[in-house]
């Protein structure tokens, strides 16, 4: 993997260098905002978690059960681009962006002698750096119409969480999972001159980013830990008819009941509203 980094690395290089050298001038812009994800697996796994939970635990003596689960989609947004004018209409640029969407989801259940709460957290967060092209259209003397698109790589992390409490300690189960793929993105802003050299930016971006091949570890606190690939599963058993699940295992899910298996692709595909500054030096 680092070997080919390195010669994606070189070949951008060959490739930005004469564009530096030709540049008519720089742009910086920063932003932040909100972000919007789909999660894909991710959502998938975890809403599985709790339909197999809650039936366990029924069938365990637990009929008094309130909650339900919570998607992960909505997050923050922050990063910056910068631009190599090559006239004053078209820009070819080097971004870099974080980005993360993260939800928590309590269920109770009550038995005749007990109570029990169950806590789940799910969270994507990513590194995209990326390459653009821009194209500015002047809409007036104080207005500007910026159009971009292209193409990034993202190194992307999943955590999981399950926290248990009832009359015995609680119990922490926790996932974290790394992976790294191609993604794609394009977006739509307006530009308000503040200075001469400065402009305030309101831009709507989509982005397109599946990515599979999530290596990591597991931890049960206080009692040891395993590495593994995440995978999602759908399965039946004797009082679920059709379930999802999500979990990091050393080796491929089997077991009777099973309907489908693959590694987990969680989805970075979403939308962001983001504003921020615009400097033309």
């Amino acid at each position: 993997m680092n070997k080919k980094l390195h010669v994606a690395a070189f070949l951008a290089l060959l490739v930005f260098l004469p564009i530096v050298a030709s540049a008519a001038g720089l742009t910086i812009r920063l932003f932040s905002g909100g972000n919007y994800l789909q999660g894909g697996d991710l959502n998938g796994g975890l809403n599985g978690w709790t339909d197999y939970w809650k039936a366990s635990y029924r069938e365990s003596g637990y009929p008094n059960q309130a909650g339900s689960f919570n998607s992960v989609h909505f997050g923050f947004l922050g990063g910056g681009d910068l631009i190599f004018q090559l006239s004053p209409r078209f820009g070819i640029g080097l971004g870099l962006e974080y980005f993360e969407a993260s939800k928590s989801s309590t269920l109770t259940f009550q038995s005749t002698s007990s109570n029990l709460t169950w806590t789940i957290k799910g969270k994507a967060s990513a590194v995209p750096v990326k390459a653009s092209l821009f194209y500015f259209v002047p809409l007036g003397k104080n207005v500007t119409l910026s159009i971009h698109g292209g193409a990034g790589y993202y190194w992307a992390q999943t955590r999981l969480e399950s926290n248990t409490v009832s009359t015995a300690p609680v119990i922490e189960y926790l996932i974290d999972a790394k992976a790294a793929g191609i993604g794609f993105h394009g977006g739509l802003g307006l530009e308000w001159k503040l200075f001469p050299k400065v402009n305030f930016l309101m831009e709507a971006v989509g982005r397109y980013a599946s990515l599979t091949g999530f290596e990591g570890e597991t931890t049960i606190v206080g009692s040891g830990s395993w590495k593994g690939k995440l995978y999602y599963w759908e399965a039946k058993n004797s009082y679920l008819a059709r379930y999802g699940y999500i979990d990091l295992l050393a080796g491929t899910p089997g077991g009777t009941g099973l309907l489908l298996s693959r590694e987990a692709k969680v989805d970075f595909s979403g939308i962001c509203l983001r504003g921020g500054i615009v400097i033309r030096l």
